[in-house]
């Protein structure tokens, strides 16, 4: 006769280990004041860029520079919409009640993970329509003084650069993207 399942269970879970609700607590607790803070700067950061953008935007305007006035206020809309995503996408999540520290762990790391995994099409993506005709209309206006030619062997560092940011900050949060998968295999190994 075999021993019943249960005490089969119990004797193998002898020298189980579970980590005190307490830790987990702390590190979700530390975890949602990193993505508060991150956020917080991303806001402030968007709205410096809002504010510039809008004076740009009636500065171009006024002197009758309508390419540079639209450029300008297509990347304030833009920044409008990758804020708007942020506090959609990458907000910390509200604890439920009912779901054990893990588990809500677990969620927030997977929230935070989608939001840095898809940060080429939220983030990114409504900044360049507005960051290209930019510079294409500073390019314009400086090709009417020098010439197509030289404008556009100018504009190549810029272009460069804004390209080189964009690639830099794509492969940041990929590589934060998978830094969090690790920590929710972790999360699921345990649970």
């Amino acid at each position: 006769m075999t021993s019943p399942p249960i005490l089969e269970w119990c004797e193998a879970a002898n020298d189980a280990a579970f980590s005190a609700p307490a830790d987990c607590a702390a590190r979700a607790s530390k975890f949602e004041r990193r993505i508060k803070w991150r956020n917080v700067t991303e806001y402030l950061a968007g709205a410096v860029v809002i504010l510039l953008f809008s004076g740009t935007t009636i500065a171009a305007a006024y002197k009758g520079e309508l390419l540079i006035a639209a450029s300008a206020g297509l990347i304030v809309m833009g920044c409008a919409v990758v804020l708007w995503q942020l506090a959609k996408r990458a907000s910390n999540l509200v604890r439920r009640p009912e779901d054990p520290c893990v588990i809500h762990l677990r969620r927030q790391y997977s929230r935070q993970y989608e939001a840095l995994r898809s940060v080429p099409v939220w983030y990114l993506g409504p900044l360049i329509p507005g960051i290209v005709a930019f510079n294409l209309a500073i390019t314009a206006r400086v090709a009417d003084a020098i010439g197509w030619s030289a404008a556009i062997k100018g504009a190549a560092g810029t272009f460069a650069i804004v390209a080189g940011v964009f690639a830099a900050v794509a492969l940041l949060n990929l590589i934060g993207a998978r830094h969090l998968k690790r920590k929710i295999d972790e999360l699921d190994a345990q649970i």
